[in-house]
């Protein structure tokens, strides 16, 4: 069973002035920085760093406080960008109001803002646009690409354009992801445009890439010239409503919802001692079996410290009862992650919880309240995965583990590729309740004190044993292969190290060629995608050293395996990657059409907005 963490947020784009001075630049650029700092760390930055232990304690003394002072002065020092990076990212602001203006026009008045573009675009103007069929008649999902090109006037583009999805326009958002070129006359960038739409008793899934140019004329930019790179639309079979909707409220028993869930973290944060475990980005996750076997799936919710965990169990209306007090899983205790398996054969599904002190293993009995049966001490734990690695017949557990520099004392050196962390865990089941730690006995020892936020468990080479994956924050993934030894790391051979920020991962045969793919879910910063593919960053720096910082912005991953056992990265092309901030991914044929889908939490914490969740 896969683990989903979920923290979903939506990042607000304001419209901004097109020059602004740089005092005001500089103030902006502030949570960029910051953000840089953590992801794109400088070469002075390695150097300076490189003969680091892997220490992670706060300072003991005022000398040690004051050579951490310093050691966070070097790094400061590290992240100079080049004044060039900055003008372009001024450039993107500029480009960004633009957009951000047209936008607001077009959700207004659609046909109007589509047709007028006589404030927006440069007269001589050129647009090249795919073509895409409109919605055809079906009542089932149907997925469009655009394949031809035609060239003309804004004129004709529009009404081409709107014919896409109608006159109905929900939402319409765009990011650019590189900037192509920027003088103080020019600009040009390639720019994701995003859309939700309701057109022919269907909604529609809008989404585009513009090669899109503007030309400067006074204290305002025109469009120059535009052309659609590529164009795919899905529509989907629900005229008034989403595909989706959210029932929390309806599913929950009375007054939990409103008492508990829906306040939020800040509201619990200040009734409730931070020393109970109240963490700032609700790394807290879910669980679902049918645990008291009336062939209804059940619901187990982890929760914050001092919260109480909850077990909601589903009834035939469609309505949950809360039967966490009665089966004693109210655990107050911090938990980030709860799997149901079945440990001791007995044939029902018993619970594993991963919580702030520790592993916690409860056994399920019919009819009675769950037993704590075995409790593996020790912090930073964050996901959990099951899998039988002996072939004894019983099921074995591996723990993620997390040095959390957000809510902690980890800091993890070197940001990018850091390997100071907290040492994953092998819990071998001994079939009498109790298990035993045996990662390095294993082989799972190599590469296992990193940032981990997820593992999972599957066969990928065929050969009739388990072979397990981990996602690491801040640094490369790890691939265990099973052997007749035990376990054996062979990312880097596999191709499947994806030096990134990965915090999810599932497995799934998307081609259906017979052979496990990984989509590896990660962050995906336009800011990080931009700055990493201009000139001036990294001066000195080779190809696929220059490569390596793109990828770990670029989003979430996707990679195709193979008969030798060599993975593929079909990460650009596949359409899985802009999945935002993404905390966790699962496979799931979503539409029941025969596909594996994929579902990806995301978002990071914001302010209160309509759309955050």
């Amino acid at each position: 069973m896969m683990r989903l963490m979920a923290i979903s947020q939506t990042k607000t784009v304001e419209a901004r002035p097109a020059r602004m001075d740089r005092n005001r630049l500089a103030l902006r650029r502030g949570i960029s920085l910051a953000l840089l700092c953590w992801v794109f760390p400088g070469s002075s930055w390695a150097q300076n760093h490189e003969n680091l232990g892997p220490d992670r304690q706060v300072p003991a003394s005022q000398s040690d406080h004051d050579a951490t002072a310093a050691g966070v002065q070097r790094v400061l020092e590290g992240l100079d960008p080049a004044p060039e990076l900055w003008e372009a990212e001024a450039a993107a602001d500029a480009m960004s109001a633009r957009i951000k203006a047209w936008a607001n026009a077009y959700l207004k008045a659609p046909g109007v803002a589509g047709a007028d573009l006589g404030g927006w675009a440069d007269p001589d103007a050129k647009v090249t646009w795919q073509v895409l069929p409109a919605a055809d008649d079906g009542q089932g999902w149907a997925h469009h690409v655009g394949t031809k090109t035609i060239s003309g006037d804004w004129d004709l583009a529009t009404a081409d354009l709107q014919a896409r999805a109608g006159d109905v326009w929900q939402h319409l958002g765009f990011h650019i992801e590189e900037v192509l070129a920027s003088d103080p006359d020019h600009q040009a960038a390639h720019v994701r445009f995003h859309a939700m739409a309701r057109a022919h008793g269907r909604r529609a899934s809008l989404h585009s890439v513009w090669r899109m140019s503007w030309k400067r004329q006074g204290e305002d930019w025109l469009w120059s010239d535009a052309q659609e790179v590529r164009a795919e639309t899905l529509w989907v079979p629900t005229p008034n409503d989403p595909a989706w909707v959210d029932r929390t409220a309806r599913v929950l028993p009375a007054g939990l919802y409103e008492d508990q869930f829906r306040p939020g973290l800040n509201h619990w944060r200040q009734r409730l001692d931070a020393e109970l475990g109240i963490g700032l980005l609700g790394h807290q996750g879910i669980a679902i079996a049918d645990v008291n076997g009336d062939g209804l799936e059940d619901v187990y919710l982890c929760e914050p410290g001092g919260l109480p965990n909850r077990l909601l169990l589903h009834q035939p209306d469609g309505s949950t009862v809360d039967a966490s007090k009665a089966l004693q899983v109210d655990v107050l205790d911090y938990t980030s992650s709860a799997l149901f398996v079945d440990l001791d054969q007995d044939g029902d599904r018993d619970l594993v919880l991963a919580t702030g002190q520790g592993v916690v293993v409860l056994e399920n009995r019919p009819g009675q309240a769950f037993r704590r049966t075995y409790t593996h001490a020790g912090s930073d734990c964050t996901s959990l995965a099951a899998a039988d690695i002996d072939q004894d017949g019983d099921l074995d557990l591996y723990v993620c583990r997390y040095a959390s520099p957000y809510e902690s004392d980890g800091l993890p050196f070197p940001y990018h590729d850091a390997e100071n962390g907290a040492a994953n865990w092998l819990l071998v089941n001994q079939g009498d309740g109790t298990f035993e730690e045996q990662a390095e006995a294993w082989g799972l020892g190599t590469s296992a004190q990193r940032f981990s936020f997820a593992a999972a468990f599957e066969d990928y080479d065929n050969d009739g044993d388990q072979d397990l994956y981990v996602a690491n924050d801040f640094g490369r993934n790890a691939l265990y292969r099973r052997d007749a030894e035990g376990f054996r790391e062979i990312a880097a051979t596999a191709g499947v190290e994806d030096l990134a920020a990965g915090m999810g991962v599932t497995w799934g045969d998307w081609n259906r060629d017979g052979w496990m793919d990984l989509y590896v879910s990660n962050m995906d910063s336009n800011a990080g995608q931009r700055i990493s593919r201009m000139g001036p960053f990294l001066p000195g720096a080779d190809a696929p050293e220059r490569a390596h910082y793109f990828g770990h912005a670029r989003g979430s991953s996707t990679l195709l395996g193979s008969p030798e056992g060599v993975f593929q990265d079909h990460t650009m092309a596949s359409g899985a990657r802009h999945s935002l901030w993404a905390w966790g991914g699962l496979s799931l044929d979503c539409d029941l059409d025969g596909n594996l889908d994929l579902m990806v939490p995301n978002g990071f914490v914001t302010g209160q907005g309509p759309r955050d969740l």
